[in-house]
C-alpha cells in the first residue's frame, strides 16, 4: 500500500497540471486579436453593450434586411470588433447550398464583404 500513495499523489498532480494548462490554453486562445469573443456569453454581452451605446444595430433588423441582400438560412453569427468597428459575420447556406461568409458592418448594415467558406 505504501508504493500506491506516491503514485496516486503523482497522478492528482498531473491532473490537475493538466487542467491549469487547460485553463491556460483557453484564456490565451479567447483573448487572441483576431478571435475576438467566440464564448457565446461574451459576444452577446458585447453585441447588447454595443446597441445600448449606439455603435450596433439590433440583429433583428440586421437580418431582416440581410435576407433581402443575400437570400438563404444563416446557420451561425460571430460579433466581432474589426479595424476600430463593430462588424457581425453570418454564415449563410444560399439556395445552391453554398456556405457563404457575410461580414456585415453593425452600425450601418452595410455588407462589407462576401465570399465563399
Amino acid at each position: 500500500m505504501r508504493t500506491m500513495k506516491p503514485l496516486l499523489i503523482r497522478i492528482a498532480l498531473a491532473t490537475v497540471s493538466a487542467v491549469t494548462l487547460m485553463s491556460a490554453s483557453h484564456v490565451a486562445l479567447s483573448s487572441d486579436y483576431g478571435r475576438h469573443w467566440e464564448d457565446d456569453d461574451h459576444a452577446y454581452d458585447h453585441a447588447r453593450r454595443a446597441v445600448d451605446r449606439g455603435e450596433a444595430r439590433p440583429i433583428a433588423e440586421l437580418l431582416e434586411q440581410l435576407e433581402n441582400q443575400v437570400p438563404g438560412e444563416v446557420v451561425g453569427v460571430e460579433f466581432e470588433r474589426e479595424h476600430g468597428r463593430w462588424v457581425y459575420e453570418f454564415k449563410i447556406i444560399d439556395s445552391g447550398g453554398r456556405l457563404l461568409e457575410v461580414y456585415v458592418d453593425a452600425q450601418t448594415g452595410a455588407v462589407l464583404s462576401m465570399e465563399e467558406d
